[in-house]
């Protein structure tokens, strides 16, 4: 009596500190949730076997025996959802039964424990109490066992798959485990009371020494239960970088929380499937042992790629050698970015750099030319108030009007080339901060509308949505060129086009950013020209439609008020561009506010 009163204490202890080991290691995962459960079960079931040997009349041992059917019925509904679940056979036709097991366990049991149908009566024999089963004993018992032996069924060609020590021998621990287990309670707890003969039960030290066998051979090779890994989950969780532990055959064993973000899967999809999965070509590349890093796309499960650096793979061991290879994974995108900014920077000063020679050069004859068609304006007027003289044809006159409305666009002109000029000679220089005063960003982008408007055809609509009060520091013609800029962009990619597309102007804050946002419904840009348009004297347009310097001219700009330019588009449906400008608050930019027009 005392071996076996040891017997059922240590399979108590045993269960309950394998359940809590599991659930220390991770609590979120949902296989260790199934697992734990499973083994909590098993503890209650070995505890009231303890409390029966310990003794008990014949009142309690009935109650004790009712009350131990809430540990053995639900084990084979647990064992079959966490068997399923760590071998990722979600989708096997049989997983589609658990619902119905999980019901007609939750429907038995308030049977089980509340009435006589399953466990009618107790008897007390020379090896201890012996149960009578009830009308519903059947039920109950097929609600254990029908599980079980579906998963043995489905795992019985594991036996000769060939694969690694490690989890073939975790593989046949848990596959003979059960099989032993199911057989010997189908033999002592049902056979023998049912032939009248005396038996002491051991499935529940049984299932407590699968879970024991199979610890040993995870942390053999690799896979312990226990805190300490568990906390060094949690410094891997606490990563910026993906970590990945691929085992024997090429299978990924466990992730960290940063990978399954990168990737936007679940820990279930991606356990137990290939690198190759997420990494088209890691396996197409050069071999994982020849030490370098790659640069290669990782496939999320949204169907996105992203550039990564696939790190060298570090070998793992555990107490039986070697037992797999781990991967850093580093979102390169970021860089990306910062190398993208950097060339746009470097071309920008180059230019810059360049320009202001030519610029010397230009300024002189524009200056010069300039003068001569001011001169030429005013000789002009004095002609056309001689012209008012009697004798004079209206022909006459009229020639002489439009002379000189072409004298004054030619002035525009010449202004215009000498912006421009000034405009690409700042390429290398930042905006001059006694230049910049606080404004109304409102009425900086109103100004921009009603200047560009005048080239928007009556088939455009154009719908401002401004923001009042959000303030900005800035250099105001510079920052209305860069608007004025946007929006003419914004109606040319409309030529062609069918119908009243629309194009929207929005200015709005979000806590210290002010937004300036054109939205278009125009042909948009190709993704091959997105990572080109804030380079100098590259265009989408038609020869001598652009000159490739207006999104350059206004990115530099911006980021000279210490902003960033932004642009998603997609072709055929339009393009938005998001100027992000640091937000003055009304409090503070009270100073040279300027609110002129």
């Amino acid at each position: 009596m005392t071996v076996l009163i040891a017997i059922k204490l240590a399979t108590t202890a045993v269960s309950v500190a394998l359940c809590a080991a599991i659930l220390a290691r991770d609590h979120a995962l949902k296989a260790n949730r199934l697992i734990a459960a499973f083994l909590f079960c098993n503890a209650l079931w070995a505890g009231i076997e303890l409390l029966l040997v310990r003794g008990a009349d014949a009142s309690g041992a009935l109650q004790l025996y009712r009350l131990m059917s809430l540990g053995w019925i639900p084990l084979g509904v647990l064992c079959m959802h966490a068997s399923l679940t760590l071998s990722s056979m979600d989708d096997h036709p049989i997983a589609r039964t658990i619902p119905f097991f999980y019901v007609s366990v939750l429907l038995i049991l308030p049977l089980a424990v509340g009435t006589d149908l399953v466990i009618e009566d107790v008897v007390l024999t020379e090896m201890g109490w012996k149960t009578r089963f009830g009308a519903a004993f059947p039920v109950a018992y097929l609600l254990l066992a029908a599980p079980v032996v579906a998963i043995l069924i489905c795992w019985r060609g594991v036996m000769a798959a060939p694969g690694p020590g490690g989890r073939l021998q975790l593989a046949r621990i848990v596959f003979f485990g059960l099989s032993s287990s199911l057989l010997s309670g189908t033999v002592t707890a049902v056979v023998f009371p049912l032939v009248g003969l005396p038996a002491m039960g051991i499935t529940t030290s049984l299932i407590a020494a699968v879970g024991v066998f199979a610890a040993s051979i995870l942390h053999r090779y690799g896979h312990a239960l226990i805190s300490p890994e568990a906390f060094a989950r949690e410094i891997l969780d606490t990563l910026r970088d993906g970590v990945i532990l691929i085992g024997e055959g090429g299978v990924i064993r466990d992730v960290n929380r940063a990978f399954l973000r990168l990737v936007g899967a679940r820990e279930a999809e991606v356990v137990d499937g290939r690198l190759s999965d997420w990494i088209p070509d890691s396996g197409r590349t050069k071999e994982p042992n020849e030490g370098e890093p790659r640069l290669l796309d990782l496939r999320t499960r949204a169907g996105e790629a992203i550039p990564v650096v696939v790190s060298a793979p570090v070998a793992c061991a555990g107490a039986g050698g070697r037992v797999g290879r781990a991967h850093l994974i580093r979102d390169r995108r970021e860089t990306l970015t910062l190398q993208r900014q950097r060339i746009v920077s470097a071309r920008l000063a180059a230019v810059g750099d360049l320009s202001r020679s030519i610029t010397r050069s230009i300024e002189e004859p524009v200056e010069k030319a300039r003068e001569e068609l001011a001169r030429l304006a005013i000789d002009w007027e004095g002609l056309l108030g001689s012209l008012g003289e009697p004798g004079l044809t209206e022909e006459l006159g009229e020639s002489a009007r439009e002379g000189l409305e072409l004298i004054e666009e030619c002035l525009e002109g010449v202004d215009r080339i000498a912006s421009i000029v000034r405009e690409v000679g700042r390429f290398s220089a930042e905006g001059r901060r006694e230049e910049q005063e606080v404004h109304a960003l409102d009425e900086v982008v109103r100004r921009s509308i009603r200047i560009a408007g005048v080239r928007a055809p009556e088939t455009v609509a154009i719908e401002a949505v401004l923001e009042p009060d959000v303030r900005v520091r800035c250099h105001r013609p510079r920052i209305e060129r860069v608007v004025t800029n946007l929006i003419v962009n914004a109606i040319q990619s409309f030529e062609g086009l069918r119908g009243r597309p629309r194009l929207t102007v929005r200015v709005a804050s979000r806590g210290s950013q002010a937004l300036i946002e054109v939205e278009d419904e125009g042909c948009g840009i190709a993704p091959e020209a997105l990572d080109r348009i804030f380079d100098p004297f590259f265009t989408t347009k038609p020869v001598g439609r652009g000159t490739g310097l207006g999104l350059p001219i206004s990115h530099h700009t911006v980021k000279a008020h210490g902003g960033e330019m932004r642009v998603r588009s997609t072709v055929g449906e339009g393009t938005r561009v998001t100027v992000v400008l640091p937000r003055v608050e009304a409090s503070s930019g009270t100073d040279g506010e300027d609110e002129k027009g």
